[in-house]
């Protein structure tokens, strides 16, 4: 009930996890109520926004969706209304029409000037970047050595100089168009441009680059009339057969990445796969409860050697409601999520479900773990939410043995004594090991760190450290022995081929290897460069365990 001392946006705020009739009842009275209430300070603009922003996915009626919707529309109007004063207040804060300042990737940042070129412009550099004009410099006319020698002048005063621009947009698009003609790798560009440091001011225009708007078009809403689900059979859900993959034309792709990298940028996050991809390397599944996740594989160059980095952004009624990703290496998976803060109150164990149903069954993977800051190490909200106890509802236990039987001492306590919870410091011992969770009969393979260094040792034991030696070797054995030549594939397979040279010429006896699983494994090197979605169910079918060599089994660290 609301008091005196309560705004209608607070009382708001506690009822919009009450799917009862009286809790939407309220939810459309109290909507209403705000309806007449002028917004004034920056935190109740934040806390209302992201109120509604929670009405708006989880909405349980049409009626309450529209009000919200109409009532996120008057507060991003109000936006434009405030002085420079207050809108420098809500700063960062992903509404619509408000300013965020953050670095990005070379990258994204010829994304964002190529589709939003009016809104993005040069902010500052940090003093501890590298100076810009020590990438341009050898791009420039040797007649200009007193400008590439110049001391006096700031980097900002140095760029305009160079660049003949006034305005920081142009000098922006200067500054990143000349970055991109570099003649190096990628890879190097974008170590390069990092290393200077440089933060930029995004001034959105289109409503779309917000937290407000950010959403991708969705062909039916959907509406939880029931409520939301807490309480379901976790692994009858993951073991639930997924849907067909959507198909969405190269416009409808194009836009989840864009909704995916703007969700991110007004964070201030980037993800390989969001960053590095193309809408080839899309793949989209609807699910239950307005639910679609969306899959990215890095682009070929950025691709990891051996395991697959496949991130994903999950949507909710068409919002970004949970990004992150999982590093695919067999039937092993290495996964993490992150769920916006605005979704928190929602179905958190509903969407983890899901995540894991679909890495599962669209890519065989069977062994998950989690790395201790998903649940608490350097991360005091994992701790005192103790989502440690949230992973264990799917299964997941401690990988160390010692922290396993802590584990289930603990789980017996919160069981047989109403009220317990674990302290913190327990919860902190728990993040000195990943938690783990095997929905397969296999046990663990070999580790993707533990081939790694049985390579780096063969080289430098075999090979004297001479990496191209090694890598010559590697070309020479798998022309011979598997009639993979390296002069005869076409560029993406010749990168694939880059890829995993060295762990299959010194990790497999490819003596041993039979002439059907020859052509496999030639198939498999074209697809690391060519389909990463395809080179992840190949790797799964093929059967490294029994050609693995006795040297990498019995190889130690030392």
């Amino acid at each position: 009930m609301q008091t005196l001392l309560q705004s209608p946006f607070e009382s708001l705020a506690k009822v919009i996890t009450d799917f009862s009739p009286e809790g939407t009842k309220n939810k459309l009275d109290l909507l209403a109520k705000c309806s007449q209430v002028k917004i004034q300070r920056s935190k109740e603009f934040m806390a209302y926004h992201d109120a509604l922003l929670f009405l708006c996915g989880y909405a349980e009626s049409k009626d309450v969706f529209d009000m919200a919707m109409e009532e996120m529309n008057r507060l991003c109007d109000a936006v434009l209304e405030l002085s420079d004063v207050k809108k420098d207040g809500l700063s960062s804060s992903g509404i619509a029409f408000t300013q965020t300042q953050s670095s990005f990737s070379l990258k994204i940042m010829l994304w964002l000037v190529d589709n939003f070129p009016e809104d993005v412009s040069i902010h500052s550099f940090d003093e501890e970047g590298l100076h810009p004009k020590e990438l341009l410099k050898y791009g420039m006319n040797e007649m200009e050595f007193e400008m590439i020698s110049d001391e006096k002048l700031s980097k900002h005063k140095w760029l305009q100089k160079a660049s003949g621009f006034k305005k920081n947009k142009d000098i922006l698009k200067w500054y990143l168009k000349k970055v991109d003609e570099l003649p190096l790798k990628d890879q190097l560009k974008e170590q390069l441009f990092e290393s200077t440091k440089l933060y930029t001011t995004i001034s959105p225009s289109d409503p779309k680059f917000s937290r407000s708007f950010g959403s991708v078009s969705i062909s039916s809403r959907y509406f939880h009339s029931n409520g939301i689900l807490k309480k379901f059979n976790e692994h009858e859900l993951i073991n639930t057969k997924l849907p067909k993959e959507k198909k969405l034309s190269t416009a409808q792709k194009e836009e989840v990445i864009s909704a995916s990298r703007i969700a991110l940028a007004l964070l201030h996050r980037e993800t390989d796969p969001i960053t590095y991809c193309s809408p080839e390397g899309i793949k989209v599944f609807d699910l239950e409860h307005g639910l679609s996740i969306a899959l990215f594989s890095i682009n070929t160059p950025w691709r990891l050697p051996m395991e697959s980095y496949i991130g994903f952004m999950m949507f909710k009624n068409g919002y970004p409601m949970s990004y992150g990703g999982a590093w695919l290496f067999g039937k092993r998976s290495l996964i993490g999520i992150n769920i916006f803060e605005a979704f928190r109150g929602g179905e958190s164990a509903f969407v983890f479900a899901q995540l894991l149903r679909t890495y599962r069954q669209a890519f065989g993977a069977e062994q998950f773990e989690v790395e201790p800051y998903q649940f608490g190490k350097n991360n005091p909200e994992g701790l005192t939410s103790g989502a440690f106890w949230f992973y264990h509802r799917f299964g997941f236990r401690p990988l160390d043995q010692k922290l396993y039987e802590l584990s289930e001492t603990e789980h017996q306590k919160i069981l047989s004594t109403k009220g317990y919870r674990s302290s913190i410091d327990v919860l902190k011992q728990f993040t000195y090991s990943n938690l783990g969770v095997n929905f397969g009969k296999d046990e663990p393979g070999i580790s993707p760190s533990h081939i790694s260094y049985f390579i780096t040792n063969i080289i430098a034991k075999q090979y004297n450290g001479d990496r191209k030696l090694a890598e010559e070797k590697a070309k020479q054995l798998l022309k011979t022995k598997l009639g993979s030549v390296y002069s005869k594939l076409k560029h993406n397979e010749k990168v694939g081929f880059d890829k995993l040279s060295l762990y299959v010429a010194f990790c497999l006896d490819i003596e041993k290897i039979n002439a059907k699983d020859k052509l496999q494994m030639v198939k498999l090197i074209k697809e690391k460069g060519t389909n990463e979605f395809e080179y992840i169910l190949s790797y799964n079918k093929f059967p490294f365990q029994k050609y693995y060599v006795r040297d990498l089994m019995e190889f130690k660290l030392t």
